[in-house]
């Protein structure tokens, strides 16, 4: 039986739930939609690191990744038409862009009597699975985390090799990176190699090194993480009880937290989660534009803030602790929207 593997933020072939599935049933085509709705809003860096995310896993799969640009709902059920597909795999979003869009692939494949089937997600345990003993989520760190960790979660899927169809793809898109700013090695092999350096020679420190941006304390796995490079289960299946290991255990359920808050709360991605923050006083007109352009080219005269927001201009990637502090600074003390810093980032 053949498949369609269609690809989003889930970029390897190492465990992955979904591709696993659909290599049991046959030939599987693998598929990445270039989005118009999320390509259009995406800045530079951002495409580029989408690029060489396609252009690894095309590597990987030996030059079959199919690659197509339009709307998902027109692009998917006319690719698995093409190839005679009786099934289209995908690994859950639960973003309110990507169920909402799911949905609306799921109906236009059902015309055809294409079934879309979800299999496992970006997350060790799905948004809106971890709730209190009265069904409400959790809007509290520490207690989301005790109760992620007792529901656990599945081990690393086994590897597998898939036979792969393949077809004509459309033209890739380009992108370029800004003047002066360089990233890392993108993509799955890539990251495991960093995981593996941060697991082997720098987990130890963790706890103490984290939030000091001056040392390389951090698994700088995030962007791994964002891009489905890694499933996170694939790093906690190799943490341990010790108190480093927990510190970083810890890290990765804020990832699952905060997309839970999301899941439960989806009017948060672009509006103020407490409502104490909606009332905030934020400054518009010139004068704010000045001080959002200073900020986000690192001229605020604050050292700290500059060192950060002349690092994301760089490298298009900043550390965590101080990508705390300028978050703050831009709201509490530049008196500016934090939508605003949201969309530069």
């Amino acid at each position: 039986m053949t498949s369609v593997m269609w690809f989003r933020r889930d970029l390897r072939l190492n465990d992955h739930a979904a591709l696993a599935r659909a290599a049991e049933t046959g030939p599987v085509l693998g598929l990445f939609v270039i989005d118009p709705h999320l390509w259009d809003k995406s800045g530079a860096v951002r495409r580029v690191c989408l690029l060489r995310s396609l252009d690894a896993l095309n590597e990987a799969m030996d030059g079959q990744l199919v690659v197509r640009e339009g709307s998902p709902t027109e692009v998917v059920p006319a690719v698995a038409k093409d190839v005679g597909a009786s099934t289209v795999f995908i690994s859950a979003d639960f973003a309110p862009y990507g169920q909402q869009r799911d949905a609306e692939v799921e109906r236009a494949l059902l015309d055809d009597q294409v079934a879309l089937e979800s299999v496992g997600s970006p997350y060790a345990v799905n948004p809106g699975v971890v709730r209190k003993s009265d069904g409400t989520p959790y809007q509290v760190f520490t207690p989301f985390y005790r109760a992620w960790c007792d529901s656990g979660w599945l081990a690393p899927v086994a590897n597998t090799t898939p036979s792969w169809l393949n077809l004509v793809s459309d033209p890739w898109p380009t992108a370029e990176l800004p003047a002066g700013v360089t990233l890392p090695a993108i993509g799955e092999q890539a990251s495991l190699d960093l995981w593996r350096t941060f697991h082997t020679d720098l987990i130890d420190e963790y706890p103490d090194h984290r939030d000091r941006p001056d040392l390389a304390g951090t698994s700088s796995l995030s962007m791994a993480l964002r891009w489905g490079h890694v499933h996170p289960r694939t790093l906690l299946a190799e943490l341990n009880d010790s108190r480093a290991h927990d510190v970083y255990r810890r890290e990765l359920c804020w990832r699952e937290f905060y997309a839970d808050v999301l899941f439960h709360v989806p009017q948060s991605a672009r509006h103020s989660l407490k409502p104490t923050m909606q009332a905030m006083r934020t400054d518009s007109g010139a004068t704010a534009d000045a001080r959002f352009a200073a900020c986000t080219e690192g001229r605020t005269g604050y050292p700290f803030v500059d060192a950060g927001m002349r690092q994301l201009v760089a490298e298009g990637w900043i550390h965590n602790r101080v990508r705390m502090v300028v978050a703050s600074f831009l709201v509490k003390d530049l008196h500016l929207d934090w939508q605003r810093g949201a969309s530069h980032f």
